[in-house]
């Protein structure tokens, strides 16, 4: 018998039957990403992110998430590095539109635009905590960047 009319069969069975009661499927794991919730000012900041992600998938909310918390904690490292990464607010743009660049488009497979809103309400985001002049990263550029980064993430999980 041809395996694809066995597999009908055994589809259109369940359907009509349901499951055996001692038969239990395996269950997939769940992907979780913790994030910080940030704070009620960041929270009105990145409204328009979470809005643009409100159709979005639990599997590209979990991208989302984890690619800003990843970045977030890359941008804090250059507290404690000897190595200093980033020098001016131009090379905090460049890291971050690599790293989505790569995770979020590339690995993730989310085309620039399936978002609507979503490109907007980061560059806000991000212009209303590190600004849009290039000045020397700071500690406190590296902080509200790490802010901004990890309530954007937060946005994409829990903002709804």
């Amino acid at each position: 018998m041809n395996v694809r009319i066995a597999a009908g069969i055994a589809l259109a069975f369940l359907a009509v039957f349901g499951l055996p009661s001692k038969l239990t499927l395996p269950s997939l794991p769940r992907v979780a990403v913790t994030v910080t919730e940030p704070s009620p000012e960041m929270k009105t900041k990145v409204a328009g992110v979470a809005e643009a992600l409100r159709s979005a998938s639990p599997v590209d909310r979990a991208i989302w998430a984890s690619v800003w918390e990843k970045a977030a904690i890359v941008v804090a490292g250059d507290a404690v590095s000897p190595e200093i990464a980033f020098t001016d607010t131009r090379s905090l743009r460049q890291f971050t539109v690599l790293a989505l660049d790569i995770a979020w488009r590339r690995l993730g497979g989310n085309k620039a635009g399936k978002y609507t809103g979503l490109r907007e309400a980061v560059e806000s985001v991000l212009g209303e905590t590190v600004g849009s002049e290039v000045v020397p990263v700071t500690p406190d550029v590296r902080r509200s960047y790490s802010d901004a980064a990890r309530a954007v993430a937060w946005a994409g999980i829990h903002g709804e």
